[in-house]
């Protein structure tokens, strides 16, 4: 398992591009077992914003299994902001562990979403 840095924001800026993901995820909280398929919205090396009605509590610990293009990978994460109100809810979620092929297949599948938008591919950190 590799362990994720603590999140950095230098002077209000991202460490890595997000992009637009209509992936599927299966999110556990980890502290209630509790367990919900929701969407990936936008999707970063070091996180993801994922729309769900399942309330979860800020700092809550989660797993997460996202799927999008046949393609999958799993990472531990934590969630670090709650937005919207009930109707429209979504969960900010910085990944805490990934093991060294989910990270690569994440990779692989951010380079995906980087041609697909005309960007530079995602380098590894």
């Amino acid at each position: 398992m590799l362990t994720m840095p603590e999140t950095i924001q230098i002077h209000g800026k991202r460490r890595a591009p997000r992009y637009y993901l209509g992936g599927v995820v299966e999110l556990t909280d980890l502290d209630s077992g509790r367990m919900k398929v929701a969407l990936v919205r936008a999707l970063s090396l070091y996180g993801c914003l994922v729309k769900t009605e399942m309330p979860v509590k800020e700092a809550a610990r989660v797993v997460l299994k996202i799927t999008h293009s046949g393609s999958h990978f799993s990472a531990l994460g934590r969630v670090v902001n709650c937005v919207g109100d009930q109707s429209s809810r979504g969960l900010g979620i910085e990944f805490t562990e990934i093991d060294s092929n989910d990270k690569k297949r994440l990779e692989a599948c951010l380079t995906e979403l980087a041609a697909a938008h005309k960007l530079p591919p995602v380098p590894s950190p």
